[in-house]
């Protein structure tokens, strides 16, 4: 026991000494379920800041105020879903997607920015296709792990150690989405493992060209750098 511990068992324990012997158990059950329900209470309000603060940069980023509407209408099921999830160490709790049925990847990329600079693509659209089937309609991905556990391996072995895991690979919108709303590009690039450009040996990945614009580019699917690594999330 460290000494910490120590510390606070002797604290604790002069507190119960001033409890009446025959209501202590009842004292510490309440004690807890109290400090059960402030700790989910206070969850909830971190779930809530972050909901709020990602439909804001949507806004912000010029995305069509009907698909912002049809993310804000699912707050509640987000946030509960949420809360019930344990979280991998260091992961987004969710991220809203829009998919490329409602917007295209120059739109979504426009809303990708570093700075001042937007993202872009030269990569032809309708060349694009998901390896994993996703909702047509704006959604959201949970338990988000933004590619740094799987840096330095190619795409091909990522998927593989991801399935290993029982999480999922993103597809080129959820990348896009990722980049969107958090700064992973300023600390390692993305591999949009779940989708392909025009073969299937081409991977779409979203990285920072000249090191200052985010840009959407493909790469091979057996290629490796430390610098780029493919995200997952635990559901969708």
């Amino acid at each position: 026991m460290t000494p910490y511990k120590d510390r606070a068992v002797v604290k604790f324990t002069n507190l119960l000494r001033e409890v009446p012997q025959d209501i202590r158990d009842e004292v510490v059950a309440r004690a807890k379920d109290r400090l059960v329900a402030e700790a989910k209470k206070a969850k909830k309000e971190d779930l809530e800041k972050l909901f709020d603060s990602q439909i804001q940069t949507l806004r912000d980023r010029g995305c069509p105020e009907q698909i912002v509407e049809m993310l804000r209408g699912q707050k509640e099921s987000v946030i509960q879903k949420a809360g019930e999830m344990t979280l991998g160490q260091g992961n987004i709790p969710f991220i809203p997607v829009i998919p490329r049925t409602c917007l295209s990847p120059y739109s979504l990329m426009a809303m990708v920015k570093n700075g001042d600079k937007k993202g872009y693509t030269y990569l032809n659209s309708r060349a694009i296709t998901d390896e994993v089937v996703t909702p047509e309609d704006p959604y959201y991905i949970y338990d988000v792990e933004d590619g740094e556990a799987m840096l330095g391996k190619a795409p091909q072995d990522a998927e593989k150690a991801i399935e290993k895991q029982g999480r999922f690979i993103l597809t080129a919108a959820e990348t896009m989405a990722l980049c969107t709303h958090g700064n992973v590009l300023l600390r390692h690039y993305v591999d949009a493992t779940g989708s392909r450009h025009g073969s299937p040996n081409k991977v779409p990945y979203v990285f920072l060209a000249y090191g200052v614009r985010p840009e959407l580019h493909r790469y091979d699917v057996d290629g490796a750098d430390l610098k780029w690594g493919s995200p997952s999330c635990g559901s969708r």
